[in-house]
């Protein structure tokens, strides 16, 4: 079995896994109660809320515990919208985010909020000049992901946050949930960000909001203060350290395995360039863990149907859409809509090896 699929989750890490077994044992009661267990539950959770602070080096945001990245992104957003919707409904996003994030604003859009789309260079980068003149005084939220899941462009987030600093009655939100772990990321000019631990060899159900303590947003789950008066439910202290635990090693290996996943990338756009009917479309703007290509000479399902039956298993467009005949992140970079109907997502991790690269190709090079 060769697994090339780690952008839709990751194997957990035993020592995230044995993490999560210790405080599902000896920690067990409810965050919530305010007996003696109960408190023990609710400092192990401050604890790890401010070691998450501290990895992230910010003071001002509170961690919002959450089932994972969609319903952290649609806290964020759902959250901002209806608190400042007195103020206007004009929202900012770009063409390359997450389902989680399309949907939510689809949804909003049905409710008569006015999305508007960034433009992007030739190479899928939110254009910050031309974002900064779209602002106007009824825009109330600007969402752009720090990396887009299925090919992979890295958005220039630092720089939309040092820009939107001008404009503080705006809410800047950042679905950082193929960053994190991957590369070094920074928040301290982010008002909201999201992420989910199975990206980063965490266990599948936690995630976060990272709140700047100056942003408001409005309950979306109701039932009754918790960690949080935003976010209601009893929190899952064992998952919660879990992720702690998780986010720490991989931020600790962040510089190493980056350049093992480099160098996997850097070996498989070689031999991929050198087949024809294969384009690559993740380019030099984009992170090395997720790599998009089009086999001209089938469509992806069937290229992905073939490699699975060689027991190479990849993705077709983000694993939480992958139900459309094609890619519209691929269409909307390339304007080209083979390529969009056969493009195919290989995502590395620092577990893929050489021959598992080599494996790929010699299958994809018979088919092509």
């Amino acid at each position: 079995m060769i697994y090339l699929d780690y952008s839709a989750t990751t194997p957990v890490d035993k020592r995230v896994l044995d993490r999560f077994c210790e405080i599902n044992a000896n920690c067990y009661g409810n965050a919530n109660s305010t007996h003696q267990l109960g408190r023990e539950a609710k400092n192990k959770i401050d604890i790890v809320s401010d070691t998450i602070r501290q990895m992230f080096m910010t003071k001002q945001h509170e961690v919002i515990y959450t089932s994972g990245a969609t319903e952290a992104n649609n806290l964020a957003i759902k959250g901002t919208v209806y608190n400042k919707q007195h103020l206007g409904k004009h929202i900012i996003t770009s063409v390359f985010e997450h389902p989680s994030v399309t949907a939510c604003l689809s949804y909003l859009h049905n409710q008569g909020f006015e999305i508007e789309f960034a433009p992007t260079n030739i190479l899928g980068v939110v254009d910050v000049k031309t974002l900064k003149t779209m602002i106007r005084p009824e825009t109330i939220l600007v969402s752009i992901a720090a990396v887009n899941s299925e090919i992979g462009i890295v958005q220039p987030i630092d720089e939309i946050g040092l820009m939107m600093k001008s404009y503080p009655y705006v809410t800047f939100h950042s679905d950082m949930t193929q960053a994190i772990g991957k590369i070094p990321v920074t928040i301290d000019n982010v008002d909201l960000v999201t992420f989910s631990a199975h990206k980063f060899y965490g266990l599948k159900g936690i995630g976060a909001l990272l709140r700047k303590t100056t942003t408001i947003i409005e309950t979306q789950i109701h039932g009754g203060r918790s960690t949080t008066d935003i976010r209601s439910g009893t929190p899952p202290v064992p998952l919660i350290c879990s992720m702690q635990k998780a986010m720490e090693l991989a931020i600790k290996r962040l510089d190493s395995q980056y350049r093992t996943v480099f160098g996997l990338m850097t070996m498989l756009r070689a031999k991929l360039a050198a087949i024809p009917n294969v384009i690559i479309n993740s380019n030099e703007c984009c992170l090395p863990h997720i790599f998009n290509l089009s086999v001209l000479s089938k469509d992806a399902q069937t290229m992905a149907n073939i490699l699975d039956n060689s027991g190479i298993m990849v993705s077709i467009q983000t694993a939480c859409f992958s139900g459309a005949k094609r890619s519209d992140s691929v269409f909307r970079l390339t304007n080209d809509e083979r390529r969009a109907q056969t493009s195919i997502r290989i995502s590395l991790s620092y577990l893929t090896t050489f021959d598992e690269i080599n494996a790929l190709v010699d299958v994809i090079g018979k088919e092509a």
